[in-house]
């Protein structure tokens, strides 16, 4: 029996007081108006600009990203992509933002690895079970950097100054996504914990390296390449899984049996409850952009790999791994229990 034909049977039949008879009656109409409403919408996908929404301010490598994104993904998915900047507590404003919009397709999460860690570190409106991966944007490799007259004149001296007395890094602050990184590094390298110095951003970690202030940078290379080019900084190895075009002569980790590999990475999500379909659609859609001249151009021109992106299963693995293996990092850091 219908919902609606037994509210009207009950009030019909006189078992209900006339109070709770308009209510009923008036719920019973708006429920049927509402159905159809709901299909109109599910069936609207692409109707209305679908928003990206990211953590960082304008201007910044995840802003530029969700733009260059937009340029030719809004044709694959025949409407206009709109960027949506939420800053604000290490991506937990975009969290809630994302989390309280409809779960239609028309809100896709731009999610970095920060995010992850503010996850873990914080109750935030939405943890890594609440979203689908859609595709990976960029990975961005990071690289192991010292300064050019540096006693850490190669790899064996690093190894060895590491395993001896330990290192001090630079990091943008504790608990971050470069000193869970710093420490996976130094774990895999085999070398003492390092002392991890804080600072504000990758900007003030290179000074510092140039500087002296500090031993070893890891950053990625746009972070340090005026450095690098003007020889004040010079690169031990990279952090990726083959050698980068950027820098053709500095070996891998792995080449050096150090297995370890870290990038900042970016890439699209949509909060759980999204319409299959439309994440399907989405995916689609998303990796016809991003594999479409404009942002392959803007992956070369950054120093970062055309094989950066990738579909919804390899990028949904990724994210569970990292957040596994930071949750991990952070309690043996002593930033959560």
């Amino acid at each position: 029996m219908q919902e609606g034909s037994l509210v009207h049977r009950l009030v019909e039949g006189g078992s209900l007081r006339p109070g709770r008879r308009a209510v009923l009656l008036g719920a019973a109409g708006l429920g049927m108006l509402a159905a159809p409403s709901i299909l109109r919408a599910q069936a609207a996908f692409g109707s209305r600009p679908i928003e990206i929404v990211t953590h960082a301010g304008v201007g910044g490598g995840t802003d530029i990203t969700a733009r260059m994104t937009a340029v030719d993904a809004a044709a694959a998915l025949g409407t206009e992509l709109i960027v949506v900047n939420k800053t604000g507590g290490s991506g937990a404003a975009a969290l809630a933002y994302a989390a309280q919009r409809p779960k239609d397709g028309h809100t896709v999460l731009l999610l970095t690895q920060t995010h992850l860690i503010t996850m873990l570190r914080s109750r935030t409106a939405a943890q890594i079970e609440d979203l689908v991966a859609v595709a990976r944007a960029t990975e961005d490799p990071q690289v192991v950097m010292v300064r050019a007259d540096s006693p850490l004149a190669n790899i064996d001296e690093f190894l060895s100054a590491g395993k001896s007395k330990g290192l001090r890094f630079g990091i943008t602050h504790v608990g971050s996504v470069d000193h869970v990184a710093t420490a996976g590094f130094a774990k895999a390298a085999g070398i003492r914990p390092p002392t991890a110095v804080p600072f504000r951003g990758g900007g003030d970690i290179v000074v510092n390296l140039v500087g002296g202030n500090i031993d070893v940078g890891l950053l990625n290379f746009a972070e340090g390449e005026a450095q690098i080019r003007a020889g004040e900084v010079r690169p031990l190895m990279v952090l990726s899984r083959e050698r980068m075009s950027s820098l053709p002569d500095a070996p891998t980790a792995r080449e050096l049996k150090i297995d370890f590999v870290a990038a900042t990475t970016r890439g699209y999500a949509v909060m759980k409850g999204t319409p299959e379909d439309r994440i399907a659609r989405l995916e689609e859609g998303m990796l016809k952009g991003l594999r479409g001249p404009t942002f392959t151009n803007y992956l070369k021109t950054s120093g970062q790999a055309p094989d950066s992106v990738a579909g919804r299963a390899e990028w949904q693995a990724q994210l569970e791994s990292f957040s596994r293996e930071s949750q991990q990092a952070l309690a043996e850091l002593g930033v959560t229990r």
